[in-house]
């Protein structure tokens, strides 16, 4: 709303919303909390690690071939 005021030449009046005190909490189950703990964990490290692996190791074969 302030940069509006701005552009139409309002510069004397300037607003400042009021921000809303209601939260809303994530609920999750228990088993859905530990599925995310393994997934975040466990999982995608080693997903990342295996690509990181595989990633060098085609690399260094791609160089050898090429020499």
């Amino acid at each position: 709303m302030n940069a509006v005021a701005s552009l139409i030449g309002e510069t004397d009046s300037m607003a400042i919303r009021s921000k809303s005190l209601n939260y809303n909490y994530l609920s999750i189950t228990e088993s859905a909390a530990s599925t995310l703990k393994v997934l975040m964990i466990g999982v995608f490290p080693l997903a990342y690690l295996g690509l990181g692996i595989y990633l060098v190791v085609r690399r260094r074969r791609l160089q050898h071939e090429a020499v």
